[in-house]
């Protein structure tokens, strides 16, 4: 993939203030701003042109997740000031348009369906769309032009940190170091975790307690039954859940929690060869190592 140049401008010198992203010689222009600075937004040119957006705020019941909205406008400052007053989740907006008015209604109708897709399929985030977002006929020419808009948006995300459209890890393991897999095991369940990009992937064919522990915190409940709901945890006829594909957490103990039912420290759980991997993991820092 050849280099590319991405210009992002905070327009008050504050890093969490309101940002403007763009890549160097491609019409795409994005904002984020915090919900505070709405009338800020306002009083820019992109406010008042078609666009597709998204709307993030935290999941209460589940802290592994956010809460994601996508729409569109033309333009699109009408809608956010309604979900200003009907929508109370959200804490940060996102938008993109085009610099030089590129955009139709149809193209970001189609965009506004693309993007939808793609969060859901990519299920790291919890959706508030009540409407599934159709998407509009149009042409070759049209659909070509919006790929490549609809790509800049998936990379401009990526370099913001926000990686609500990227897929799930598939992992094969005998591609992963033999360093990076951890095994949990306690009584007859039996699950691998692989470290990936920071991330922490329980692999495909790990099995998981049926029954939540008595004390299993709301969120962990609602993980787990997200789990099941999805058909990534499957009852093995056995007593105990399979996993039929890989899934990915963003701590060691929400992995850990998932197969033993209930809160756990994952540091301890998890162990490579009966070392914990919180021993691993010291060891590493103090010998200045990083994980591949």
């Amino acid at each position: 993939m050849s280099g590319k140049l991405i210009r992002l401008f905070l327009t008050d010198g504050q890093p969490n203030g309101l940002r403007t992203i763009e890549v160097s010689n491609m019409t795409i222009h994005g904002t984020i701003f915090p919900r505070p600075q709405l009338d800020k937004f306002m009083m820019r040119e992109s406010a008042k042109k078609p666009g597709v957006y998204m709307l993030l705020g935290a999941d209460e019941d589940d802290p592994e997740k956010k809460v994601l909205y996508i729409g569109e406008g033309d333009p699109v400052l009408p809608r956010l000031k309604s979900h200003a007053i009907n929508k109370d989740f959200w804490t940060e907006a996102i938008v993109f348009s085009s610099k030089d008015d590129y955009l139709t209604k149809t193209q970001v109708k189609y965009l506004e369906a693309e993007l939808y897709a793609l969060a859901k399929e990519a299920y790291r985030t919890k959706l508030d769309n009540a409407q599934i977002p159709t998407k509009p006929n149009i042409s070759e020419v049209d659909e070509a032009e919006v790929s490549q808009f609809l790509d800049a948006i998936k990379l401009l995300l990526l370099t913001l940190g926000i990686d609500i459209l990227e897929p799930r890890i598939l992992v094969e393991e005998n591609t992963v170091s033999i360093e990076n897999i951890f095994e949990l095991k306690v009584k007859n369940v039996f699950a691998k975790m692989a470290i990936i990009n920071n991330k922490y992937v329980v692999l495909k064919g790990s099995t998981s307690v049926m029954d939540n522990r008595p004390s299993i915190p709301n969120f962990l409940v609602k993980l787990r039954q997200d789990l099941v709901d999805t058909g990534i945890m499957l009852n093995n006829g056995n007593g105990l859940y399979i996993f039929m594909q890989d899934a990915t957490f963003n701590s060691p103990s929400y992995a850990a929690a998932a197969i033993v039912g209930g809160a756990a420290n994952g540091r301890k759980l998890w162990k490579r060869e009966g070392k914990m991997l919180k021993e691993i993991d010291k060891e590493m820092a103090d010998n200045g190592e990083e994980r591949d």
